[in-house]
């Protein structure tokens, strides 16, 4: 992992971002942080945020669009060449589609259609997981049906590390395995305890010499930090960026 591959969710410092978007950005860059994977715009159109990200010399390396945006794939498209966001990534599968096999295996019709789609514009596009999709699902998991439903040259992964650990799931032999379809990686660590809460990058329990290299043996593109419940949000962030520059070749 290289410094200029790390990112920020900014789904992380979302209550800021919905405050001011712009002074939230400004502030990000302020730190240290070259990319950001966007959740939302944060009430500015795309060439307005556009604008705003050029100004601070900040990247939009990525983009989650939940899946019920994507009612109109053309308009996402264009959103995201506007603002020059090379992946987009479906956040989470709706509960409607976790209840049997078959309906998994929609969501991943879905996702190929989506993925067709993307692929005709340059986009790269992507799942990101949680914990729920390592739970068995009858004699078998969501996880196993997408990765056989879904396919590979239209569809990619943003392992979410912590979640893997946390569904009991080692994501270091995770990327390996599936190192054809990981481009982005979620970076988050684990507190120790029973309720195993998320924590800035390197002070936790996650073993981040052993993903990072794993990271880099399968050519993942963005390393991105996010917290779904920091405790300071901006400080938070701040924390991840250096403890990661400090495991970072250069």
């Amino acid at each position: 992992m290289r410094r200029a591959q790390i990112a920020l969710q900014m789904y992380t410092v979302r209550e800021h971002a919905g405050r001011d978007m712009p002074d939230t950005l400004r502030r990000l860059a302020s730190m240290g942080y070259h990319a950001v994977e966007l959740a939302g715009y944060g009430g500015l159109g795309a060439r307005e945020l556009r604008a705003v990200l050029d100004e601070y010399g900040l990247r939009a390396a990525s983009a989650h669009v939940s899946f019920e945006e994507w009612k109109d794939p053309e308009l996402v498209l264009t959103d995201l060449d506007t603002l020059g966001c090379s992946h987009a990534v479906v956040p989470m599968m709706t509960p409607e589609y976790r209840e049997s096999e078959a309906a998994v295996a929609r969501f991943a019709e879905e996702l190929n259609r989506l993925g067709e789609a993307s692929e005709r514009k340059g986009v790269e596009f992507a799942y990101h997981n949680h914990d729920f999709e390592f739970a068995s699902l009858g004699e078998t998991t969501i996880w196993d049906l997408l990765m056989r439903e879904t396919d590979p040259r239209l569809v990619g992964l943003e392992l979410d590390v912590y979640w893997a650990r946390y569904a009991g799931v080692d994501p270091e032999i995770l990327i390996p395995d599936l190192a054809d379809r990981i481009s982005l990686l979620h970076l988050k660590d684990m507190a120790p305890g029973d309720e195993k809460p998320d924590a800035p990058v390197g002070e936790g329990t996650m073993p981040w010499d052993g993903l990072l290299a794993a990271g880099d043996a399968a050519g993942v593109e963005w390393y991105i930090v996010e917290q779904d419940h920091p405790r300071d949000a901006l400080e938070d962030v701040r924390r991840s960026l250096m403890n990661l520059e400090r495991m970072a070749e250069g």
